[in-house]
């Protein structure tokens, strides 16, 4: 099985289409709008994001935004480092890159209110380690 699309509320839908297609190269597919944008990446992964403030009405959803993030995976501290430089020389304000849990990241907030998290990958521990039914 394949991941195909992630769908985030945005508040902003053409500040993040260029947020992702500047530092994340991804690449716009469809605009319908202002109230969404489709776009991909070199692997095929369909992002879509929508201001779809209507569709929100009797669905629950989170009033809290800023617990939804999409997260991008680097090869290197120094192009986690380097992509954090890029972005805060352009005015975002993006927490200062950390070790969490082994893994070298940080997070900054999008236009459309949700969290972008960039980060080298995460080692597994062995007691972390899924094995199946632990029933």
């Amino acid at each position: 099985m394949k991941l195909n699309h992630i769908n985030l509320y945005s508040h902003d839908i053409a500040a993040d289409r260029a947020m992702f297609e500047h530092y994340f190269g991804l690449r716009t597919l469809v605009v319908r709008g202002d109230v969404m944008a489709i776009m991909q990446d070199d692997d095929g992964l369909v992002l879509i994001v929508n201001h779809f403030e209507k569709k929100r009405e009797g669905f629950d959803y989170p009033e809290q935004l800023d617990i939804l993030h999409i997260g991008f995976i680097l090869e290197s501290r120094q192009a986690v480092d380097a992509l954090h430089a890029s972005l805060s020389a352009d005015g975002w304000a993006a927490q200062a890159p950390h070790d969490t849990h082994g893994a070298w990241s940080f997070y900054f907030r999008a236009k459309g209110g949700y969290f972008v998290e960039v980060t080298t990958r995460t080692p597994i521990r062995p007691e972390e380690a899924w094995k199946g039914d632990r029933r």
